[in-house]
């Protein structure tokens, strides 16, 4: 795996993710977490070869769980759930789309429709979205009217500048998703993008995030798999380390003083609920244990 930086290189971690999305789309497409047909698009040559095939698929699951247990399952409801807040947020109302960290996010595209009223923004590094724009222009989707890109280094630049030379409305009614992307920041890019949308003036507005939690030394066998994604992550993704967590007895308390309350907050037992199949579905298994789903609003 590279070492080189997201500013040198598209997004590594982003492509894992949209091949596991490649994944559920072949082997659950009757549900919800198998819904990004899209995804295929924005994997290597290699990868989408290997993809066709079921036996295969299988095996990488298998070895994705060696290395990052709970993973497949935690990206595959984290599509899910994001789903389903946009396009619920989509039937209130909702005007203007931004998409924080878009990485290879294809509802733009698959919701098309649903989201043709309203004013899509996606922002990411350069380098990602380049290669996002020529994955879109060789696959033949057409990139919707009402979508801008907006290139973006969230702990270098700044996310207010960047949205206003973008289109960017604070009055109107607005859900920005920011999927898998806090824990790669520096809390000071947290705190900037989370207080940022606490200025939206349109109140009604809701922010979408997932994020990791802090988990102790002496807690790491209590959550299923954070130990070997530890071990993992410092081996393998020096490229992209994980900087920023938030302690569950504290995020209430954090979200209030970023201006912002909090309208769902699910963790990994309640994400598998609400979000995976029933239990045991296709040899599904449990989600690691550090992962949560948020969704806030600023405070009035």
């Amino acid at each position: 795996m590279s070492k080189a930086g997201v500013e040198h290189q598209h997004s590594e971690t982003a492509e894992v993710a949209a091949g596991y999305r490649a994944v559920a789309s072949k082997e659950y497409p009757e549900t919800n977490i198998g819904s990004d047909y899209l995804a295929e698009h924005f994997i290597s040559a290699s990868h989408k070869f290997l993809v066709k095939f079921g036996f295969i698929r299988k095996l990488g699951i298998k070895k994705s769980r060696k290395f990052t247990p709970g993973g497949f399952e935690y990206v595959l409801a984290r599509t899910a759930f994001f789903d389903h807040q946009l396009l619920s947020a989509m039937k209130e109302g909702t005007k203007q789309l931004v998409i924080l960290g878009a990485g290879f996010d294809t509802r733009a595209y698959r919701f098309a429709d649903q989201c043709s009223e309203c004013k899509i923004i996606e922002l990411d590094i350069a380098t990602t979205q380049n290669r996002k724009k020529k994955c879109l222009q060789q696959a033949g989707i057409s990139i919707p009217e009402n979508l801008n890109f907006a290139s973006i280094n969230f702990n270098l630049e700044s996310l207010p500048e960047v949205l206003q030379k973008a289109g960017y409305d604070s009055k109107v009614k607005t859900v920005f998703l920011w999927e898998g992307v806090s824990m790669y920041l520096e809390q000071a890019a947290v705190d900037a993008t989370l207080q940022f949308v606490s200025t939206c003036e349109n109140k009604e507005s809701l922010l979408v995030f997932d994020y990791i939690a802090t988990i102790a030394d002496s807690d790491v066998d209590k959550y299923y798999g954070v130990k070997t994604w530890r071990e993992t992550w410092a081996k393998y993704r020096q490229a992209e380390p994980f900087k920023f967590t938030i302690d569950d007895s504290q995020v209430t308390q954090y979200l209030n003083e970023m201006g912002l309350r909090i309208n769902t907050h699910l963790n990994e037992q309640e994400i598998e609920e609400h979000y995976l199949p029933q239990s045991n579905y296709k040899n599904l298994e449990k989600v690691a244990g550090w992962f949560r789903f948020l969704t806030a609003s600023p405070t009035d």
